[in-house]
């Protein structure tokens, strides 16, 4: 079965595509070509055909949900995510980006933030690290900060966001995405329990 995906993206983001494609079917030839459009990019793969024993292997492939909708498979949501990282997110006072270039499961991630204005954390820059598991985004990734921070509903000892009493983790929707998280956060710096709370020394970490 030949399978051809045009899009416009990054070259960054092709190879994390290409990476994912050639996971799925290592032994296929996958010839690209690019547009005349700069970074729109044609990419066809010869794939196998798919069998209930692939399926039942691969959580990555696209699905109905019970509605009836399209369901975006894991890793080109993750690429979609990271496309957007890359661009740059609002007004800069949170990103993302991927630990590992390649790593083709898209799975360590570091987020930062920027402390929110009239709080303690005005001018700090924190970061934190996001897991993204195998069943993301239909469970939250695993949120923990690595510079040290003193708030609700994060662990003192190890910086991991408690998932049972952070609103976004705790009610989680697969729509969510690693920047709702951040700025959500972000919000929460700002928040009556945190904004005057005393804090580590800056720079000191987890």
């Amino acid at each position: 079965m030949l399978v051809v995906v045009a899009f416009e993206a990054s070259r960054g983001i092709l190879r994390k595509c290409l990476g994912f494609l050639r996971s799925y079917a290592p032994h296929s030839a996958i010839p690209t070509s690019l547009a005349k459009r700069k970074n729109l990019l044609v990419v066809g793969a010869a794939v196998p055909p798919i069998t209930s024993r692939t399926l039942s292997r691969t959580k990555t492939r696209t699905e109905m949900n019970s509605g009836g909708s399209v369901v975006v498979p894991r890793n080109f949501r993750l690429l979609e995510e990271l496309e957007r990282g890359e661009k740059g997110i609002g007004d800069g006072t949170v990103s993302y980006g991927m630990d590992d270039g390649d790593d083709v499961f898209m799975r360590s991630w570091t987020g930062t933030i920027i402390g929110p204005n009239h709080s303690v954390h005005e001018g700090r820059i924190y970061t934190l690290k996001l897991f993204c598991d195998k069943d993301y985004p239909d469970k939250p990734p695993t949120v923990r900060f690595h510079s040290r921070i003193n708030m609700t509903h994060v662990n003192p000892e190890t910086g991991l966001v408690d998932p049972r009493y952070s609103p976004m983790l705790a009610n989680w929707r697969r729509q969510y995405t690693m920047e709702d998280i951040l700025v959500e956060l972000k919000k929460e710096m700002a928040s009556p329990a945190n904004r005057k709370l005393q804090q580590p020394p800056e720079g000191s970490t987890f």
